[in-house]
């Protein structure tokens, strides 16, 4: 059976600078959450007209004791394409007879800060 996972963070890869982020990916970055899982995060890159693909980075290594591990995260949308690095956990298989556990959410916005995103 394939392992699950959930995104505990995004990043930028190293010696991106931040300004060269394209802006349908900063949209995507706004839109995901701590917790969400590679469903969920598909289909928000799908929402916003994204192909995405995770696949685990070369050289990041085995999974770590608390499931963390990096994932590289490539988009590919109309003006053309972008990677991130994924930081995700590994999540417990849970044991037969147990309930489901209840999808992530993403967190409550205060629409009074919408305008500085």
């Amino acid at each position: 059976m394939p392992q699950r996972f959930e995104l505990v963070a995004l990043a930028l890869p190293a010696g991106c600078p931040p300004e060269s982020v394209p802006p349908a990916v900063g949209r995507l970055i706004s839109a995901a959450w701590p917790g969400m899982s590679r469903a969920q995060l598909m289909d928000r890159a799908r929402r916003l007209d994204m192909r995405a693909s995770l696949r685990v980075q070369p050289g990041s290594g085995p999974i770590g004791p608390d499931g963390l591990t990096q994932f590289r995260l490539a988009l590919t949308f109309a003006d053309g394409r972008f990677e991130l690095v994924a930081h995700v956990r590994r999540v417990k298989r849970r044991r037969a007879g147990a309930r489901r556990q209840k999808p992530s959410l993403p967190p409550a916005r205060d629409i009074r800060q919408q305008t500085l995103f």
